[in-house]
This record gives C-alpha cells, sequence and structure tokens, in this order.
C-alpha cells in the first residue's frame, strides 16, 4: 500500500510536454489552412446568391400578397386572372421587386433566353442574339457623330429595359453613335440601369419610369424600336402595339421577341393549360390564348408591316439547344438552372432565413422560380410555347 509520501511525490510528477516537432506539425496545417480557407471563400463568395432586399419592404408579407392576389389558382381561376389584368402595372412591377435579385444571380444582366449553337457559352449567346436584334432595326447610323453628339444620333426606344442589360449591349454595337431610351414600369431596375451604365462609362442612355402602353413622348419619336420578352406582360396586346406604332417614325423598324403559343398546344389539353397557366403565374405574364397566328394578326391591325417572323429557337432557324434547355442540366450552360442547382440555391436561401441572414420570404421567392423553371421544362418538352417568336416590322410611310 502506498503511504502519504508516495502519493504526494506522484501528483507532483509533470505530465510529458509533447514533442517540439508535433507542434511546430500543428502550426503549419492551421498556418496553411487558414490562408486556403479564406482563398476559397474569395473564389466562391462572387458566386453567391446575394439578396438584400433593401428595396421591398417586409418582403413575405408582399410575397403573399402576390401569391393570393394575382397568382391564378385552379380553385379560383377566372378571380385571380382578372384581378391581374384590371392591375397589371402593379402585378408586374411587384413580380420584379421580387424576382430582380434572383434573376441577376442566376441569370445575368439581361433577363431574356437566347437561342444557342452547341459549344456556345450562355452568356456569349445573349450578347450575339441582342446584336443580331441590333442589326435588324434598319438604323443608318451616323458614323461622323461624335459619341457626345446626342443631337445627330437615331433614337431607340429599349422596351422593358430591365436592368439595361440589352440596352448597354444595343449601345456598344453601335460604337455609342445611338441613343438609347429605356422605358420600365419597376424604379428599382432603372436605379441598377443607371448604376451599371455609369460603372461601364456608358452616356448614351436615358430612362423613363412608367407604363408601355402610356408612353410619354410626341408621336414618331423614335428613328427604331426593340422588345426582349417585355410585352410578353401585356394584358392587351393590341394596345400596347398600337402605342408602339404610335411613337415609332414612319420608315422605322421594331423588332419583337414575343411569347407564342406554337402548334402542338391543345387547348383542349388540360395537361397544356395547367403548363401555360404556371407559366402566367411564375412569371408574371399572359400566354394563355396568345397563339402565332392571333399575335400576328394584332400587330398587322395595329398598323405594321411584318417584314419577317420565325421561332429563333426552333431548329429551322438554326438553335441547336431548346430554350427549355437551360432548366435540363450543364448542357443548358447554367449551373443555377439545374434541378441541382436550384435546389443548392433554395438551401442556401432557407439556411439564411433560419440564421436570420436574408429576410424572410426569400426561400418562398426561390420557390415560385422553381415552379417557372419547372413550368418551362414541361412547356420545351411539349413543345408548345416559345419565348423567341422573332418579328421584324415596319411602319410604312
Amino acid at each position: 500500500r502506498p503511504t502519504r509520501t508516495e502519493h504526494a511525490s506522484r501528483k507532483q510528477i509533470p505530465k510529458p510536454s509533447p514533442p517540439a516537432t508535433m507542434l511546430c506539425t500543428t502550426t503549419l496545417v492551421y498556418a496553411a489552412l487558414i490562408p486556403a480557407a479564406i482563398y476559397a471563400f474569395s473564389v466562391v463568395y462572387p458566386y453567391l446568391p446575394v439578396f438584400s432586399y433593401r428595396h421591398v419592404q417586409d418582403l413575405d408579407n408582399t410575397m403573399k400578397k402576390f401569391d393570393a392576389q394575382f397568382v391564378d389558382q385552379k380553385s379560383a381561376k377566372n378571380a385571380a386572372a382578372d384581378k391581374r389584368r384590371e392591375e397589371y402595372t402593379k402585378t408586374t412591377s411587384t413580380f420584379y421587386n421580387l424576382i430582380t435579385d434572383f434573376y441577376e444571380y442566376g441569370w445575368g444582366e439581361s433577363f431574356h433566353f437566347a437561342p444557342r449553337y452547341e459549344g456556345e457559352d450562355f452568356h456569349a449567346s445573349i450578347r450575339r442574339y441582342e446584336h443580331y436584334v441590333a442589326s435588324q432595326l434598319g438604323i443608318q447610323t451616323p458614323w461622323n457623330a461624335l459619341p457626345t453628339e446626342y443631337e445627330k444620333m437615331p433614337r431607340v426606344l429599349d422596351v422593358g429595359c430591365g436592368i439595361g442589360g440589352p440596352m448597354r449591349s444595343v449601345a456598344k454595337f453601335f460604337k455609342y453613335r445611338v441613343r438609347v431610351t429605356g422605358i420600365n414600369i419597376t424604379g428599382e431596375h432603372i436605379v441598377r440601369a443607371k448604376r451599371y451604365n455609369a460603372r461601364e462609362g456608358i452616356k448614351n442612355c436615358d430612362f423613363i419610369q412608367g407604363d408601355f402602353n402610356k408612353i410619354p413622348v410626341k408621336d414618331a419619336t423614335f428613328d427604331a424600336i426593340y422588345d426582349f420578352e417585355a410585352t410578353l406582360h401585356s394584358t392587351d396586346t393590341l394596345t400596347t402595339f398600337k402605342e408602339l406604332y404610335r411613337v415609332l417614325k414612319p420608315g422605322g423598324r421594331i423588332v419583337t421577341a414575343q411569347y407564342t403559343l406554337l402548334d402542338n398546344y391543345d387547348e383542349k389539353n388540360e395537361e397544356h393549360v395547367d403548363i401555360i397557366r404556371r407559366v402566367d403565374n411564375t412569371n408574371g405574364c399572359y400566354c394563355a390564348g396568345r397563339k402565332t397566328e392571333i399575335t400576328t394578326k394584332a400587330l398587322k391591325k395595329a398598323g405594321f408591316k411584318v417584314l419577317s417572323y420565325e421561332d429563333v429557337f426552333s431548329k429551322e432557324a438554326g438553335s441547336d439547344i431548346k430554350f427549355s434547355e437551360v432548366f435540363e442540366g450543364m448542357r443548358g450552360g447554367r449551373f443555377t438552372g439545374t434541378r441541382f442547382g436550384l435546389w443548392c440555391t433554395y438551401a442556401f436561401c432557407y439556411i439564411g432565413e433560419s440564421l436570420r441572414i436574408l429576410p424572410k420570404g426569400t426561400a418562398e421567392v426561390q420557390n415560385m422560380l422553381m415552379g417557372a423553371a419547372e413550368s418551362f421544362k414541361q412547356a420545351g418538352r411539349e413543345k408548345i410555347l416559345t419565348p423567341g417568336m422573332l418579328y421584324v416590322l415596319e411602319k410604312p410611310m
């Protein structure tokens, strides 16, 4: 049995220190990991969603109101559709206030589809499409005009200009020798467009916040007009086309990308009807009933001469990749549009809300856009809708 002295001596024996080599190794590991983690975060950070929603007060409540008042549910189809049509400017403005942060993160600065070739980058296809539309405007550019001589420049109207992606592309295509005016119902879009224009030093652009059915300019103001899928938010296309006709100079052209229902669409097929209902719900648009022949008839009735029209996403028009493939897989060119990418964004939003980093309602907005992606995929598979029935029109002299 150990004595008290032996117990005391045992307590006083110091524990062995870790070898100096072990301490050095641990220090080196931490010294390497910390910079590596910082570097990895710096690489990933630009691609993380940043949804501040400073421009929306009470995001969660705004989303719920939009869903309750404007989303066309099967159980209350007519009531919701009528409400949405009566307050179309409010519907469109609210919709874009809700989704703009997501569109910028997942799509870029141009909120439209574009036909693509095999091997072509998604953003390259967007710019090529914008330049192609610019080339069809029929503008005789005054190459002797300096980029600051605005009075010599042809005037071009950008219908539903968004945050200015197409505007900047068109301005560059014409070497800053046209004056581009963007009209948009959403004030936040114009704020961002001005900021991005200033960042790129683009000065030959101006803006009107307003309704494209009531453009506050004189008759025959613009030499040309273009529309990248903006008039899909019109509840009365004939009224919209007549207004665009009014502000266009005689002999001027308009190039407009219309959402139209294709020949495969069967209005007696409940699945087809439901797909288009969901496209309208999740995109704040009005595709139901817009067959190609109806759109063409409305354009002619407004006074335009139809020079050409084609579905730019068809194989016949040279597009290798269907518009809906941007939501199908990596062949679509956008990780954020894939099923896995969409769920990653949703998880980020859900966790961000839970940690109170993101405003409440962010995940619900992403959920709505996941529904939009699914409805577009189904419309593409069934070949019942195109977002790119591209019309080249002229106002007779």
